[in-house]
């Protein structure tokens, strides 16, 4: 498939549209249009928050194992 040809879907000459996001946000004429909208969730702050799990994960599973274990032999 050549480049810019739109998929299976279009044909050869079928103009597209819809502008990227990126530029479409860019191109906002309104400026206070952004300050109504969610800000974007940081992935930077994603990637921190499940390696701070995934490092508590392994150690919570060990402990609870342990406990089990203990807890089966006392029983």
């Amino acid at each position: 498939m050549s480049e810019g040809s739109g998929g299976p879907w279009t044909s050869p000459g079928a103009q597209i549209s819809a502008q990227p996001s990126d530029r479409r946000h860019a191109e906002s004429a309104d400026p206070g249009q952004d300050a109504r909208r969610f800000p974007m969730f940081p992935a930077e702050r994603a990637e921190r928050g499940v390696e701070l799990v995934s490092r508590l994960a392994g150690p919570a599973v060990f402990f609870l194992a342990l406990g089990g274990i203990v807890w089966l032999l006392v029983k």
